[in-house]
């Protein structure tokens, strides 16, 4: 048999569970189902075979467009989603949400109200800006993905992170079992085939498909696999190996011509057919489309071609020497056009092919990428086109622009000292040369630096109060230096006459939207620090509705706004509200923007905290801890330590709470509103479940320090923990009692508006110092449903077990077995079990007897 009639495309065979559960998420209508499809495997086991299979059946009801991942060592920003923002120029700027929107656009526009299903091949090559767009299409169900990826490492954490919330399936597809893979070779071959042929075969092949369609071809055109009296037999040599290396040596046999065209696509990735043509062989390229190794996209304008499979491109490359690989990207870069009036994707595609031909693009490109790649949080990338713009001894204008992004890449990467090299030479440079653009560019870089790299927030703000006289000419450029000013003195926490100019600036529709937006959070956090929580809450509502309007740049702060908006709610005591916000996933589809993610966990551990669910708040606060170990933008790792230690105070386990405390102590503060500025007084609980003798001494000038800063809700919580502590006898200041704290608490609580908890804890005070035990009880329980509790466990004598510690706080705060079961998902007979032997354990008899025995008294 010649190589003419070697077989077509190859059948799908046994993949039949894989195909029903991709196709039933691809087809369904259930808006609570998965919303895609992640098919993993190693390369040649089928994987796009399958998805090719899934694309036919669902196009009839679905608009399908594929795209596939650019296999290179130096991935290439957003050449995977290249078809979908042909319609976005380069020069106008971008964001992953205004990139986000137009591929959404240009789904919709395409579909004419079909369901879409975005097809992605090789999802483990993506860049980092398309599987961010990716990620928000699939959370927004602008989309059903259909995602084919190998194993490991290199899953972007955007697809890890859309499969582990629930958006896609994941689907593990398998090498064939023997059984299968002689089936396949029958169905393939049709008709019969020898058994030692299929014997031999499935020894060399392992049930990998591609190997097994390579092998097949391979033995067909050395005329090693035949058809004799309708029985296919092999007399070739078994020598089982790497697919690779199979595929290498098939395509070192192609004729020069084919071999020339497959290196220049495979170098390429993806090009027009009438460019193809102008560079390469026509006759060649027919023929290798004919022999299934390239494929055409005739729905592009122009058609586009590219290989068939990615083993192809890998195979090609090895074999292509660097000095040919170098001409042969040459000949393609000089008849691409020019790339001035390029669209995004094309001008980072123009730039990265340049850079590997060995010409160096001109040097204003490279800046405009550079900021391209800023503006789509790509840091690497960025730092690398300025890298190469300053190494092109250009004329000081470009050298500025470079030094600008390269020094706000530096400070993203966390390369704190080199950003302040660039902005050194930046400001060396003559005056003339910055313009008001880099001017604060390079004044909110040096602030940031100053304020999350130096921990230093007062050099940060006079940098900007120094700067802003320079820029009064332009009303735009003075509010975005104003607003970052007000934010770094919110966050800083140094509130007072700052706090009225921030609300003001607020209050100034006239103002960029994207100027104040950035602003909002800190001030929320200001204002409810003051005890100003119901303003706070509504300040929130009115810019989350803004950010939904705008669909701009500034909606990439929305999930910012909503973590503000739920923190705030707990800290007032709206616990089930804070809980149905943070459930509600109405906004999820335009805020995964990286650097405003919530850092995973750290809210939910706050509400489990809320909830009494201790063991499980240690988990989303050690998750947390983890990341910000990593990388830590905002400065959070104090706090967040904090309240883990405070999770293992009310586990029991008081001696991980004393060292979480000493580590979040070593910790630069440099943020003191975040979380509230509660690390202080989460802190506090450390010393009081030890019965440290100077507990109560710290909670007491706490409370001072807060009233001397006008801060009524911090107050009203050190003195809640200082009444805690001389109720169980610990030292205090002077002759202060109960009930001399209780007072100054109601008085406290007074100045907090939209607080739910404050006058409770005035009320459980007052009954302590009154030793009215009956209503100190039913007020404990009134607490517990606004997430503040009493009496945290000590070191027990006799452990407890894990559960034992999350079920004895509840019992001991008034809540029932009921209710507890349902915080824990537990059955009411189980937290019955775990409550008899906890009594067992600490030798009580009830209930009553709890809240003594945990706390050691």
């Amino acid at each position: 048999m010649h190589a003419s009639h070697m077989p077509g495309p190859w059948p799908v065979v046994g993949r039949a569970e894989e195909y029903a559960s991709a196709f039933d998420v691809l087809t369904t209508s259930d808006s609570r189902a998965s919303h895609g499809v992640l098919l993993v495997g190693e390369s040649g086991v089928g994987k796009s075979t399958l998805a090719t299979e899934l694309e036919r059946a669902v196009s009839a009801t679905a608009h399908v467009v594929t795209v596939t991942s650019p296999s290179r060592a130096q991935p290439v920003m957003l050449a995977a989603l290249a078809p979908l923002l042909a319609d976005v120029p380069a020069q106008d700027g971008a964001s992953p949400i205004t990139v986000f929107r137009a591929a959404a656009e240009r789904l919709r526009r395409d579909a004419e109200g079909r369901p879409v299903v975005l097809r992605v091949e090789d999802g483990h090559l993506l860049d980092g800006a398309s599987s961010g767009v990716l990620r928000m299409l699939a959370t927004a169900r602008q989309a059903r993905l259909l995602v084919t990826s190998r194993p490991g490492p290199g899953i972007p954490d955007d697809l890890v992170a859309l499969w582990k919330d629930g958006f896609l399936r994941w689907i593990d597809v398998e090498p064939l079992d023997r059984a299968t893979t002689s089936e396949l070779l029958r169905t393939a071959l049709g008709g019969i085939v020898g058994r030692d042929t299929e014997r031999r075969m499935w020894e060399a092949s392992r049930g990998n498909p591609l190997y097994l369609r390579e092998l097949v071809r391979s033995a067909i055109s050395r005329g090693e696999l035949r058809q004799d009296h309708g029985v296919w037999t092999w007399s070739g040599p078994v020598a089982p190996g790497r697919l690779i290396g199979l595929v290498t040596s098939e395509l070192s046999r192609r004729p020069e011509g084919e071999r020339e065209v497959l290196e220049i696509v495979s170098l390429a990735e993806s090009l027009p057919l009438p460019l193809l043509f102008e560079l390469a062989d026509t006759a060649a390229v027919d023929a290798l489309v004919e022999a299934g190794m390239l494929v055409v996209d005739p729905s592009a304008g122009p058609p586009t071609v590219q290989l068939s499979h990615p083993v192809y491109g890998e195979a090609i490359r090895s074999l292509v020497p660097p000095g040919r690989r170098r001409v042969l990207r040459e000949r393609v870069v000089r008849h691409l056009p020019a790339p001035r009036d390029a669209s995004l994707p094309d001008l980072m595609r123009w730039v990265s092919w340049a850079l590997e031909a060995g010409s160096v693009p001109e040097a204003e490109l490279l800046v405009a990428a550079a900021a391209l790649a800023n503006e789509l949080q790509q840091p690497t990338d960025a730092r690398r086109f300025a890298d190469l713009a300053l190494l092109a001894d250009p004329d000081l204008d470009v050298v500025a622009g470079a030094l600008a992004q390269r020094a706000r890449a530096h400070r993203v990467l966390g390369s704190i000292d080199r950003a302040q090299a660039d902005l050194n030479q930046l400001h060396a440079l003559p005056r003339g040369t910055v313009g008001t653009e880099l001017v604060v560019h390079a004044a909110v870089t040096g602030a940031d630096v100053m304020f999350h790299g130096r921990a230093d927030a007062d050099a940060a703000v006079r940098l900007l109060e120094g700067v802003v006289p320079r820029v009064l000419h332009d009303p735009h450029a003075a509010a975005v230096l104003r607003g970052h000013r007000l934010t770094l003195l919110m966050n800083a926490g140094h509130s007072g006459t700052a706090l009225g100019e921030a609300v003001a600036f607020l209050a100034d529709a006239s103002l960029p939207l994207l100027a104040r937006i950035q602003l909002v959070a800190p001030v929320q956090l200001a204002l409810a620090r003051s005890g100003q929580i119901s303003e706070s809450l509504r300040l929130g509502d009115r810019y989350m509705a803004a950010a939904r309007e705008s669909l701009s740049e500034a909606t990439a702060y929305l999930m910012s706004l909503r973590a503000a908006c739920v923190v705030i709610r707990l800290f007032a005591g709206d616990v089930d509200g804070a809980e149905r916000m943070q459930a509600d996933e109405s906004d999820l589809d335009i805020g995964h923007v990286p650097q405003h993610r919530n850092i995973p966990g750290l809210v939910d551990g706050q509400i489990a905290m809320a909830r009494g669910r201790w063991g499980e708040a240690l988990g989303h606060l050690r998750a947390a801890i983890a990341s910000l170990r990593e990388r830590d933008p905002r400065g959070m790792l104090p706090a967040t330590l904090a309240l883990a230690a405070e999770a293992s105070v009310w586990v029991g386990d008081t001696d991980e709470a004393a060292r979480l405390r000493e580590e979040s102590l070593r910790e630069p503060v440099h943020q003191d509103a975040t979380i509230h500025g509660r690390r202080r007084r989460t802190l506090l609980w450390v010393g009081l479940a030890r019965r440290e003798a100077d507990a109560v001494v710290h909670a007491i000038e706490a409370a001072d320090a807060a009233a001397a800063a006008d801060l009524a809700p911090a107050e009203l919580d050190s003195l809640y923990i200082a009444l805690l502590g001389i109720a169980d006898g610990l030292p205090t200041v002077g002759a202060l009692t109960p009930s001399d704290v209780a007072e100054r608490m109601a008085v406290a609580a007074k100045r907090c508006d939209g607080m739910w908890r404050a006058e409770a804890m005035v009320s459980y005070a007052r009954a302590l110092a009154a030793g009215d035990t009956e209503m100190m009880t039913a007020t404990e329980a009134t607490l517990a449903g606004y997430g503040v509790w009493t009496n945290p466990p000590r070191q027990q004598a006799v452990a407890l077990t894990r559960r034992e510690q999350e079920i004895a706080p509840l019992a001991a705060a008034g809540i029932s077995s009921r209710d507890i079961g349902r915080r824990l998902s537990i059955s009411t007979r189980t937290v019955e079990s775990h409550l008899a032997r906890i009594y067992a354990k600490l030798g009580i008899t009830s209930r009553a007897e709890l809240p003594a025995a945990l706390s050691g008294r």
